[in-house]
This record gives structure tokens, C-alpha cells and sequence, in this order.
């Protein structure tokens, strides 16, 4: 009787699907890489992020408004405005000075906005010491005011109140400017208690300003005269 067939025999009949051992070695290792293109290389990605950087900060330095000049420190001296031809509602007294000694005439040179700019009016005050202030750095400044600026661009400036105390009446507050030549004659003025403050007492001819940008829209007046 015949013997079996070896099994390695039957499945050299049948066919082995098992394949070459793999094992053996890596093919990996016998193949060659292919080196990256030009534009994957490292260098080429920083060059790709510097670029953008450029390109973005181009855009919003070319969006971007330009910045308004700076506004010098010089001071754009300009005439008085010319009283305008409106009515006087106080007296005129000693060639055209109106009288306003009131605080109610106070309320009416305000009232009148830049008609009043200019007037000569004679008003009783009561003021503080006289103290420099800083003019605003604005495109005119009134000539009565460019004036009496120094070199450092301040004025003498006096914190009056004007008018006399009456009942419980409201007074208007003032910023008046001191020429140089009344200077004494405003340090000499008598000192009265005002409202439980002590304040120079003074009846004078003031230039009626009114607001001005220069003094912070301050309600402003120049001393012209004292008896």
C-alpha cells in the first residue's frame, strides 16, 4: 500500500498563497525618497509667513486715515469785532458807555451773544486776586485778549462776580482780564466782604467779550477804566 504524500507536496499541488516572507527585510530601506518640492521646503514657509506680515501691515497703514497736523502755539491775533447795530436796553451814559452795574444787565450782554462782543459797559464787580491763566491753543484768538498774552501765552485774569448782592438774585461770574497800566489801581481797590468772601470792590468801564474759546468758553471781559 501506497504511503501518503508529504504535506509540503499537496500544497505545492494546491498552490501556496501565503506569499514571500516580508519579514526578511524592509522595503523601504532599497527605495530612494523624492526630496520635497521647492515651495515645501522651510525656508520657503518662513519667506511665506514674513511676506504676510508685510502685506498686512501695508493694508492697514494705507487704510488708515492720516493724521490732522499739529496746531502751533502761535496765537492768530484778529481786530475786535465792531458792536453790532442792535438796540441798547440799558441808558448810554459819557459818549456811548452803556451803564450795566445790574446783575440783570449781566444776564442781557449774555443774552445778546455776539452782538454785545465789544461793548464798553460800566459794571460794578467784585473780585478775587489776579491770577495768570493759560490761553487755549484755538484757530483766533479776539484781539482784545492776543493782547495782554506774554510770552508764555497767559493772561492776568481776575474771578469776579458781578453786580451788587441783592436778595437772592443770581450773580454772573466773569473772567476779567487786567491790563498792565490798571494792574495798581485793581490791587488798590478797596476789599469788602462779599458773601462771607473777601473780594476787591470796583466800579469800572469793561469791553464785553462774552464766551471765548481761548479762556475755555469762559464769559470774559476786559478792564478798561477805574475812577
Amino acid at each position: 500500500m501506497a504511503e501518503n504524500p508529504q504535506p509540503d507536496a499537496e500544497a505545492a499541488g494546491r498552490g501556496d498563497r501565503r506569499g514571500k516572507d516580508r519579514r526578511g527585510g524592509d522595503r523601504r530601506d532599497n527605495e530612494r525618497r523624492t526630496p520635497p518640492p521647492a515651495w515645501r521646503q522651510p525656508w520657503a514657509l518662513v519667506a511665506y509667513g514674513i511676506l504676510g506680515t508685510l502685506v498686512v501691515v501695508m493694508f492697514f497703514n494705507r487704510s488708515r486715515p492720516p493724521e490732522p497736523a499739529p496746531v502751533g502755539d502761535e496765537i492768530v491775533t484778529t481786530a475786535p469785532l465792531a458792536p453790532a447795530a442792535v438796540e441798547v436796553a440799558g441808558p448810554a451814559s459819557d459818549g456811548g458807555i452803556e451803564d450795566a452795574t445790574r446783575a440783570i444787565d449781566y444776564q442781557r450782554l449774555v443774552g445778546e451773544g455776539e452782538a454785545a462782543k465789544g461793548r464798553l459797559v460800566r459794571a460794578e464787580l467784585f473780585c478775587s486776586s489776579i491770577s495768570q491763566v493759560s490761553l487755549r491753543s484755538v484757530d483766533r484768538v479776539e484781539g482784545a485778549i492776543a493782547e495782554l498774552a506774554g510770552s508764555a501765552n497767559r493772561v492776568p485774569v481776575a474771578e469776579c462776580r458781578w453786580g451788587a448782592r441783592q436778595g437772592d438774585e443770581p450773580r454772573g461770574d466773569m473772567h476779567l482780564l487786567i491790563p498792565p497800566d490798571l494792574a495798581d489801581a485793581f490791587a488798590n481797590a478797596p476789599i469788602v466782604d462779599d458773601a462771607f468772601v473777601s473780594r476787591r470792590h470796583l466800579r469800572g468801564v469793561v469791553e464785553w467779550i462774552g464766551r471765548s474759546e481761548a479762556l475755555s468758553l469762559r464769559t470774559t471781559g476786559v478792564l478798561r477804566q477805574l475812577p
